[in-house]
């Protein structure tokens, strides 16, 4: 047999097993949890909230930026539980090793009303800073004393500067955008 075939055999079995223990840990330690319902309310209900505090004559510019903070933080807390730097002992779903309400919900949402918020650079990165300190020394301790989040390889220091980053980034992204736009300039080919 082709030895890289049988390494691939190998890590098909492997991961076969990981989804299965995922799974036998899911049903017995993490489902109807009071971690788990929690996730669950924090799932749906903010949402319920940024409807009602969003402005909606920016409201495709502010969801664009939303949707952006979701992608950025889906990415990275996939490369995270990737790398061993962090894993989630309570999820919603026993395939999901992201924890997803807070990359789909909760920190959009955060993001999103800084964003909204804070329209100036220099208060937007004041805000930004202060949020990201909050997220990183508050939101994740907090995370880790109720048992949703465990860092393996990580330290919340690491955190601090790419909530910044990631703050920082979008909206100079969502600003670039809005610029071509208001000039209505095509891309030179």
């Amino acid at each position: 047999m082709n030895p890289s075939r049988e390494l691939l055999e190998q890590i098909a079995a492997a991961h076969s097993l990981y989804l299965q223990l995922s799974y036998d840990y899911w049903i017995g330690h993490s489902l109807y949890t009071w971690q788990w319902w929690l996730l669950v309310v924090i799932m749906i209900i903010p949402w319920y909230f940024w409807w009602r505090l969003v402005d909606r004559k920016r409201l495709l510019e502010i969801s664009c930026y939303g949707f952006m903070t979701f992608v950025a933080v889906l990415g990275s807390d996939a490369t995270g539980v990737a790398y061993d730097c962090w894993q989630y002992p309570i999820r919603l779903a026993p395939k999901f090793p992201h924890i997803l309400p807070v990359d789909t919900t909760l920190l959009p949402i955060i993001f999103m009303l800084v964003y909204q918020s804070f329209a100036k650079w220099k208060d937007f990165i004041i805000a930004t800073v202060i949020m990201a300190a909050i997220l990183a020394f508050v939101a994740e301790p907090l995370a880790i004393w109720m048992g949703v989040y465990e860092m393996t390889n990580w330290k919340y220091y690491y955190s601090f500067p790419l909530y910044i980053v990631y703050g920082a980034i979008l909206k100079f992204i969502i600003q670039t955008i809005q610029s071509a736009q208001a000039t209505g300039e095509s891309p030179k080919r």
